[in-house]
């Protein structure tokens, strides 16, 4: 009981100094000044600054649907129609945020492991339907005529990016968005990452953690190398019945994992270096943002219109 005791205290204080490491003269966010290390308690809490500049999933799921119809309709006029994808499990969808600070209070790890419980996958036309060369050809505009019919520049998606972006011009100074100018989001999102990863107090919170994972009888120098364990890997008989659930040994790893990322705080750290670093990019990259978040208003504002067949189309 007095080594277990002893054991906690020193976490306690090393985690004490994580949080002083954070607020004081460690890697600062906005020019040297204190940042509170927050403490989430859901994937809700997961919250960054440049969230500010996207659309909610809800939003997002909005616009993807509407740009989709859009491609069907345009593609339709030309004899190769974008088939609607089949329909996706009704299953829970991750916070943005949770991978970027990783987060496993939402993956059911005492049942499922690290592989965590199926989440909605991610359906957007850049990355999510198949399409076959003829549609790609409309799509992108490979050609200034398909069948005897003219394409216009940017082909399908640039129509469908122009009726999204209907309104925007002159909140954009007069320069039109480019086509999918706002996923440069995710690249700025990437850059921040790079920068967090440097972070001084997310090593340390990693100290921390193996720390603690050690208290309880696994031997690890950070939460990635338990996350990527090899004995972890999926056999083919796993792959082939779609089997999400770890093994015995995984289950118990994955649990002692989140504890200790509870206990030590864990993803606020992560949080607070991401933040930080975000509000670095946000400073070097304001007017790009301001544009990005003028594009989405403007997205989702047509998006709801033609859903509500509210914006005249022609193709």
């Amino acid at each position: 009981m007095t080594d277990a005791i002893t054991m906690n205290a020193r976490r306690l204080l090393v985690g004490l100094l994580v949080v002083i490491g954070a607020t004081g003269c460690g890697v600062a966010g906005d020019g040297g000044a204190a940042s509170a290390v927050p403490t989430p308690r859901t994937a809700a809490d997961l919250t960054l600054p440049l969230d500010a500049y996207d659309l909610s999933a809800a939003d997002r799921k909005i616009v993807d649907k509407a740009r989709f119809m859009m491609l069907a309709d345009c593609t339709r006029a030309y004899g190769v129609e974008l088939k609607t994808p089949p329909p996706s499990p009704e299953w829970p969808e991750r916070h943005r945020n949770a991978d970027y600070l990783h987060w496993m209070g939402d993956l059911q790890v005492e049942r499922y492991g690290y592989a965590g419980a199926p989440a909605q996958p991610v359906v957007n036309f850049a990355g999510g339907y198949s399409v076959s060369d003829e549609q790609f050809i409309v799509i992108e505009g490979r050609r200034r005529t398909f069948r005897g019919k003219a394409v216009p520049a940017g082909g399908c998606m640039g129509m469908a990016e122009a009726l999204l972006g209907q309104g925007s011009l002159e909140l954009l100074g007069g320069k039109a968005a480019a086509v999918r100018e706002e996923e440069g989001l995710l690249v700025l999102a990437d850059e921040a990452s790079d920068g967090a990863y440097k972070d001084a107090r997310i090593r340390e919170a990693e100290r921390v953690w193996s720390e603690c994972m050690q208290d309880a009888g696994f031997d690890y120098p950070d939460p990635g190398a338990a996350f990527g364990d090899p004995r972890w890997r999926k056999g083919a008989v796993d792959e082939q019945f779609g089997n999400p659930q770890g093994s015995p040994a995984e289950i118990a790893t994955a649990v002692a994992d989140e504890a200790c990322r509870v206990e030590t705080n864990y993803s606020g750290v992560r949080q607070v270096a991401y933040r930080d670093s975000q509000q670095r990019i946000i400073a070097k990259n304001q007017a790009r943002l301001d544009r990005i978040k003028i594009i989405n208003k403007a997205q989702i504002k047509n998006a709801r219109k033609f859903l509500a067949g509210e914006l005249a189309v022609t193709w």
